[in-house]
């Protein structure tokens, strides 16, 4: 007999005659919860009031009204009622249905005789149409159509702030969404669509994840990474799983539940799941960046791992409420991205590689959602916005003049979908310090992206990165005078670019591949065996650090500028890494350790630990210098192992570039708007 099951994100606990929901138990009796059993056996059809009485109350003579009674206590328990209906639904002179998802645990198969007596009159006729009608939905639901092109823009948010991560409630009536402020000053927050009534879910600062809302509306999961309280030195790296109640919340009671602690475990993608559980990638090794499909249960406090034997490593999970399977995205061999659907338990059901455009990075991630009938993904790409099909296949769905989109998420039930838009201003120039204080003094002003300003060694010039002429490119500034220096036709690939020990020339990433640009624009390209991810400094003549991605293992190579010969060092999970004067390695990890990679092996700098902010450090000398997540500007001596903070800095400083003598060059936050903006059909 049936022990326990789920309806949504509610516990139904038989043998204990009780409805748990937010670790509180409500007692139901016993014919109740047998109603409720009959009901969820069939979820979704209309189960008449005759029906229900000659199973629950077989051989008893009850009163009329005590079927509606079981039905009102039900209702109750849910939180529902007979006006809203959104769990047990009333059939006028009919019965009653159940209109809610449902997963059953430890069920011994057995029918009772009512309910295989009515299937069974169904003949061979019916079950070949049955059949039929599955092939054809299928057929529908698995051929691609012509995608829908949006292109009308609606403003959604207008706050002086950056917005993210936008999520619609299943009903569509409210958005929530990150806003972020600052470093450490990010929020949870709620917009009423109907009225554009905001409001603040979360109450203390932190570094959120996107939002994920239990499928009927009433709870929000997301990820709380590390916190804002505590003391530079003592910040680690946490994760926390939480819930909150979104209606206390949005009424100002928000009271948050700690689901899963962090024991420094890497969580992401918290996503909630029909039956109350809730999906999430874990990164169990911090030696590596290959994350585990899990699935955590509030109820018994477990976490289950989902059979994932694949080649690749995960980086991106949804979840489609229509047919109830996973979705992931891995990253394999070769840079190829294969998009798959899949059962709770691990049974693939489509797989496909994605077709990227010839346009497209081949470092390109898709982070995908699915689209509310489960038929294809969205995605966003290069500040553009895609559908994914489950073949694998890409269409733009909005006017290729529109750009500066991110993070797109469907409407429920509306042709329709929210987006981030807008672009960051940042801008380079001299840092001066006073005692523990710094004023900021800008040298080169534009309404774009400056940053990465780098003194020439030996030599008056600055280069820096700009994006004033529509594409990433290297820029000079010779006293008073600045111009471009490179014209690559799509561009720098990052940001990441440093001058040749001697300043007579620049190294800069192309089509993930080595260009050393000469001071007159020419170039010369380094042939090399490897696709370069990121260009690390330049500290020894003719040898260049630089990290690849071979299966997004962040590996670490040594490539000869001369002759294109390439060196694995067989160093994985490095985020940063810059040779020493003595020719010794300094790397960062993805989890922020630093170590020093030497002859006899690698040495922790367990000082160095979580102090980095971001992935850019400084080495001039035996120093390296960096930022906290505090805005501390510190320096570290690799000769007396030595840290000392140098200055306390303004929070928009983003990062310090260079240092000649008592000259310091930084990046600074300006301003710029991301806000929440609607795509739909004119």
């Amino acid at each position: 007999m049936t022990k326990a099951f789920w309806v949504n994100n509610y516990f139904i606990d038989v043998s204990r005659n009780q409805i748990e929901h937010q670790q509180q138990a409500t007692p139901i009796p016993p014919k109740a919860l047998k109603v409720l059993e009959v009901l969820a056996s069939r979820a979704g059809e209309v189960v008449s009031h005759e029906e229900l009485m000659d199973i629950v109350w077989e051989n008893s003579v009850v009163g009329p009204n005590t079927l509606q009674r079981a039905i009102a206590q039900l209702r109750k328990a849910f939180g529902d009622d007979s006006k809203k209906q959104a769990f047990i639904k009333t059939h006028a002179k009919k019965g009653y249905s159940l209109e809610a998802n449902v997963r059953w645990e430890n069920i011994e198969t057995k029918q009772t005789p009512q309910l295989i007596s009515k299937h069974s009159k169904q003949g061979k006729n019916g079950g070949l149409f049955v059949v039929i009608a599955i092939a054809i939905l299928s057929l529908f639901i698995l051929w691609p159509s012509k995608p829908v092109i949006y292109d009308q823009v609606t403003p959604l948010t207008a706050s002086d702030e950056q917005e993210y991560n936008a999520a619609y409630s299943p009903d569509g009536k409210y958005l929530v969404f990150n806003r972020f402020v600052g470093q450490c000053e990010s929020h949870l927050w709620a917009k009423d669509l109907n009225n554009n009534q905001e409001q603040r879910l979360s109450t203390e600062p932190g570094h959120y994840s996107q939002l994920s809302w239990s499928s009927d509306g009433s709870q929000l999961a997301f990820v709380l990474q590390s916190d804002c309280s505590d003391t530079p030195t003592e910040v680690k790296q946490c994760w926390q799983l939480q819930t909150l109640d979104f209606a206390h919340a949005w009424n100002g009671n928000a009271n948050n539940k700690l689901r899963y602690d962090c024991a420094e475990i890497k969580t992401t993608h918290p996503t909630w799941l029909n039956d109350g559980r809730i999906a999430l990638l874990q990164y169990p090794e911090a030696e590596n960046n290959q994350p585990e499909l899990v699935i955590y249960d509030a109820v018994s406090d477990q976490i289950s791992q989902v059979p994932h034997d694949h080649a690749g490593r995960i980086y991106s999970l949804d979840y489609s409420r229509k047919s109830g399977h996973l979705a992931t995205v891995t990253l394999g061999r070769e840079n190829s991205n294969v998009v798959r659907t899949l059962t709770l338990s691990g049974e693939v059901k489509s797989e496909a590689e994605i077709k990227r455009y010839a346009s497209h990075s081949v470092y390109e991630r898709f982070f995908i959602k699915f689209a509310p009938d489960g038929s294809h993904f969205i995605t966003d790409i290069e500040g553009k916005i895609y559908r994914l099909n489950l073949d694998g296949q890409l269409d733009l769905l909005h006017p290729a003049s529109h750009t500066g989109l991110w993070t797109p998420s469907y409407h429920p039930d509306q042709t329709k979908f929210a987006v981030t838009y807008g672009t960051k201003d940042l801008d380079i120039g001299y840092l001066t310090l006073d005692g523990e204080q710094a004023e900021f003094d800008t040298i080169s002003r534009s309404t774009v992206l400056d940053l990465n300003a780098k003194f020439q060694p030996d030599g008056n010039l600055i280069a820096f990165v700009s994006s004033r002429s529509g594409e990433r490119q290297l820029w000079i500034k010779d006293n008073n005078k600045t111009y471009q220096l490179t014209k690559f036709e799509q561009g720098l690939n990052s940001t990441r670019y440093d001058w040749a020990p001697d300043g007579s020339s620049l190294v800069v990433n192309v089509n993930n591949h080595i260009a050393l640009v000469n001071l007159d624009g020419s170039y010369q390209m380094v042939e090399s065996p490897v696709a370069v991810r990121l260009v690390l400094p330049w500290t020894i003549a003719h040898k260049l650090l630089v990290i690849d991605n071979q299966s997004d293992q962040q590996q670490l190579f040594d490539i000869d500028l001369n002759t294109g010969e390439t060196t694995d060092l067989n160093i994985q999970n490095v985020s940063w890494a810059t040779y020493t004067k003595d020719n010794q390695i300094v790397y960062v990890d993805q989890q922020g350790n630093f170590w020093l990679q030497a002859n006899n092996g690698a040495q922790a700098l367990t000082m160095l630990n979580q102090k980095l902010e971001g992935n850019y450090a400084l080495p001039i000398g035996d120093n390296i210098y960096g930022l906290d997540q505090k805005a501390n500007f510190w320096r570290y001596n690799l000769t007396s192992h030595e840290l000392e903070t140098v200055a306390t800095l303004d929070k928009d400083t983003s990062y310090i570039s260079d240092i000649k003598g008592d000259k310091i060059l930084a990046t600074k936050f300006i301003g710029g708007r991301r806000e929440l903006v609607e795509y739909s059909q004119r």
